[in-house]
This record gives C-alpha cells, structure tokens and sequence, in this order.
C-alpha cells in the first residue's frame, strides 16, 4: 500500500541533499538521508562562496544566521589586468545578507549537520552505498550496500544529490550531456595574513601566472583560497617535491609564513543531464549539472533546486497538490542549468579561447581595457551568480506582466508585531499574498481577494503598510507589517496590485486588487492545487524555526 512506504530517499549528504532533507522537515516531511561515506570527509573549501539569496534559504531552516555570521561578506570584487586594477564591480547594499557570503563549503555542511542531527524528520545513514535503483507502480526500490549487510527499501521518492558521477543518474541512464574541459586548474587553500581587502580578486596575465588567470577569495580564519589556471604540462607533484609549487604560492603572496591547508588539480565539467525527473526518480546539484566555479554558480545553484522541489514534494505528499506539480521542476531547473552553462560557457571562451582568432580578439580587449575605461565591460571573468527568474514557467500565471513575475521577491525591512524583520522572512511555508497598501480601501480589496482563499488553503495574506499606518482597522485574517515607502523601490513596478510569492521566494502572479477571479486563477496556477480530496501521505507539523513579520 501507498501509506505504508517511508516518503522520501535523499542519496548524497552534500551541501544540496542536507539542504533538501532540512527544508523538507520545516515542510513537515520526513526523509532518509544516505551516503557512502563513513562520514563527512573535508575535502578543502570545494565551494568557497555562497550567494546572499542562498543564505535565504538556509535561513528557513535555522542556519542562515551562523552562515551569515561566520564568513566573510563582501560586496565588491576586483579586476586586474598584468597586475593593475582596472575594474571593480561593486553591489548595492540591502537587508539582510550579503550579496555574496565567502565560507567553505565543508563549513556549510558542518552547520547544517548539527542542525539536522537534532531534526527528528531527518534520518541520516552513513555507510550507505546504493547498488541498484527498481521503478515500482508507488515510487521506487532501492538496493543498498550498509554497515549491517544488503538490504532493499522502497520510497514514495528518490533524489540524487550524489554529485557529478551520481549513481543514480547512471542508474536510471539519464544521458550526461555536455563535455569536460582539457585545461587544468589549481586550487589551493592557504593559511596567510595578507594585507589585501578581504574581495574577490580576479587576474588576467598577471607576473605570477603569464597569459593565464587567477583568482583570489579571502575565508574565515585568515584562509585564502588561490586558483590558478594551469600550463598543460604542469606537475604539481613533482612542483611540491623540487620547491616550485613555494615558489609558485611565493610568487602570489610574498615572503610571508604561510601553510598549505589543502590543495587540488581539476578539470572542470560544463554538463546537465537531459532530465531532472523520471517518475518518482528527481536529480539535484552535481548529479543534476556540473558547472565551471567562474561566478560560483554550483553549490549555489544545487541548493535553489533542494528549495524548488521541497515545497512541490511537500505539497503533493500532504494531499495539496497533484502529481502534475512535479514535473515544473524538471521545467524550472533545467533552464535555470541551461541559462547557468550558456553564461559558464561565454566565460570558458573569454579565459581559454579555443581558436586563434578568439584568443587574438582577447588579448586586443586587454590590451585595449588598460587604456580605455569604456572597453573594461567587454572583460569576462565570471559573472556572479544569482537567483534564476522562471520567466516562462506554466506555474506563472502571466510571465509577461512585468519584471517581478518569476523573479525571486527583493527584499524589504519591514516593522511587525514582534519588531523589526525583514520581507523574505515572512515567506517560506505558504503561499503569500502581499500588497502595498497605502490606505483602508486598499486593505479591504486585498482582503476581498484573498481571504476565503487564506481561510481554505492555508494561504497566507499580508497587508504592507508605511509606517505610522493605524493597523487596528485591518480586518481579521490579514496579517500586517510596515515599511519605509523609500526603501520599496524594487517593487515600484507592482504598483497598487497584489503579488502572490510561492514558498521559494519566487513571484508567481500579479493582479489587480479586488479581483478575486483572477486571484483563484493564479493560485490554483501556482500551487498545482487538486481539487481531489486525497488523503495526505503524511501528517506531520512542519517545524517551526522561522520569525514572521506577525
């Protein structure tokens, strides 16, 4: 029977399959979480950077504030060519955090851990190797190598995070397309006081590295993570025994102590697989697209799609939702993997131009960018990476109504009963409605649009007011917050509408206040709702770990 198979089966306990196992708890989910390993194995900083809107997502889930606190957040990133400055990019400032956040990825996992060893709707099984993957008529059978001899376990659900060789995706013959660059790369991350702004720090042709680049990131602890690209015939074994590879770290840093804490050669991949999902089978991060680290777009990407499916899951298993729903996130993460390989791609071509004529055409913007300020927007590298816009998703209700639709919502600090907090924080159980309200009329529309809808579906309706707003007039069922009209302008093109935000933060309809017809329309869009009155497969409380604006 259906009811009597264990939900969902994460294999992978990476930074992605950790991350869906904790956001699928907050859902009220519970899942198993299997790796091979014995334990988690630090590998260096692998990832080095975590996105500021990706920070939002830990954040649901209890973590994001010690992510937050623990690495460095910086907001500029410099460009270098022949060892001058010529560029640097710098990010606005905003609530909450960080546009960028630079932490290792092996940290990460750390935090999340803790959190999910105390999670009692996550399970997680070390020493956990999967042999072989069944399709059965209710999910899908597992064989598994474990401590305590084979077994067999059957799930409602199976996801891959199991990185770039993910058995699963071999398993299930999901072709691998793409291909694996020939050129090397050296990361190494290095304990050292330097007296450079802990940024990013991106050279072209620099002394140290000729007609090559290197990149720098600053990390908690005075670490420095340096990448460099690589001559073809480089041995760095042979570079550590003669004393070259000192030489090579000396040349970067200066004659300063230092201490190599972990090093690595790599080719990287520009990869995806042809299909996120196959029946009750999903892949996600590694296993799901293999991406170049130019604009750190792999860990960061893999746990957008841990988000995306979560609350999708989460809505079908609970009864909500109807099967259908799941097939969006093959939809809505394969373009954002595909929109993350033709950016890598671009870059790949700008760094290791692959004819003579490319490189000829780079070496003259070089040339051309230390003598004419305007030709430095043609340089390439890496653009950062941030939140996919799911701009031509069937959940968006109308994906040509404005900047907004699909996009992740900007936020807002905003004034609750609890005190101050922030926009994004009131997002990520339900289905929020949210308007500007600027008077009492206003909030009546909201609330004729929105609140049979709230009463049930659980959906939540929130009334933004501009401080000093009497919000004891506001009807019951409607929450409040307020906000600085000046600090709104990310949201000046929703005008007096209403915005329907999905549990990922993701923008799914606009329309006008008061037009209830329209309001039902996108909701049941948006959310995959079934009309079915099936029982829930599970019956669990979601765990409550987020502060609203109340």
């Amino acid at each position: 029977m259906l009811n009597e198979l264990p939900p969902v089966a994460i294999i992978g306990a990476g930074p992605v399959g950790i991350a869906l196992a904790l956001r699928l708890a907050v859902l009220g989910i519970p899942s198993v979480l299997m790796d091979a390993k014995p334990h988690q194995v630090k590998q260096g900083s692998k990832a080095c950077l975590i996105q500021g809107d990706v920070v939002e997502i830990l954040d649901k889930f209890g973590c994001g504030e010690q992510v937050g606190r623990e690495g460095i957040a910086w907001r500029i990133g410099h460009t270098y060519i022949r060892n001058k400055e010529v560029s640097r990019m710098e990010y606005s400032k905003r609530p909450g955090y960080s546009e960028f956040v630079n932490i290792s990825q092996f940290r990460i996992e750390q935090i999340m851990l803790e959190r999910l060893n105390v999670e009692p709707l996550c399970d997680l099984r070390w020493g956990h190797k999967i042999q072989g993957i069944t399709p059965t008529d209710h999910g899908a059978r597992l064989s598994i190598e474990t401590p305590e001899g084979d077994r067999e376990m059957e799930f409602r659900y199976v996801v891959g995070c199991d990185g770039i060789h993910s058995q699963i995706r071999n398993a299930m013959n999901i072709d691998w397309t793409g291909y694996t660059h020939k050129d090397r790369f050296l990361i190494t991350d290095i304990n050292v006081k330097l007296p450079l702004a802990k940024e990013r720090h991106f050279h072209f042709d620099p002394n140290f590295n000729r007609g090559r680049q290197l990149v720098m990131h600053p990390q908690p602890n005075d670490m420095w993570r340096i990448d460099w690209q690589l001559a073809p015939d480089t041995d760095i074994e042979r570079e550590q025994q003669t004393g070259a590879l000192d030489k090579r770290i000396r040349a970067v840093i200066g004659n300063v102590d230092y201490k190599i804490d972990w090093l690595s050669t790599y080719r990287f991949n520009q990869r995806v697989a042809e299909r996120f999902r196959v029946g009750s089978v999903f892949l996600a991060g590694d296993a799901a697209h293999a991406l170049p680290p130019y604009g750190s777009r792999g860990m960061n990407s893999g746990i957008q799609d841990a988000d995306n499916l979560a609350w999708k899951m989460a809505a079908v298993l609970h009864g909500r939702a109807e099967e259908t729903l799941l097939d969006s996130y093959h939809t809505e993460r394969f373009s954002a993997a595909k929109e993350n390989l033709r950016i890598t791609e671009a870059t790949i071509r700008f760094m290791v131009p692959p004819t003579w004529a490319h490189r000829t055409w780079r070496d003259f913007l070089l040339w051309l960018s230390e003598r004419q300020p305007w030709a430095r927007k043609l340089l390439n590298s890496g653009k950062m990476a941030e939140p996919f816009r799911y701009q031509n998703s069937a959940l968006i209700a109308d994906p040509m109504a404005g900047p907004l639709l699909g996009a992740f919502a900007p936020d807002l600090a905003v004034e609750g009963s609890r005190g101050d907090t922030r926009l994004r924080r009131c997002f990520g159980s339900d289905f929020t409605a949210i308007a500007f309200c600027n008077d009492d009329m206003a909030v009546a529309r909201l609330a004729d649009s929105w609140r049979a809808l709230s009463v049930s579906q659980g959906l939540r309706v929130l009334a933004l007011l501009p401080k000093g707003s009497d919000v004891t007039k506001v009807p019951d069922g409607i929450d409040t917050a307020l906000y600085s009209p000046t600090d709104a302008q990310a949201y000046e093109s929703a005008g007096d509408n209403w915005l329907l935000v999905r549990p990922d933060g993701h923008i799914a309809a606009m329309g006008e206040l008061a037009d209830m017809v329209s309001a039902r329309r996108a909701f049941f869009i948006a959310s995959g709702y079934s009309q079915r009155a099936s029982a829930p497969f599970v019956a669990q409380q979601p765990t409550s770990v987020i502060s609203a604006a109340e």
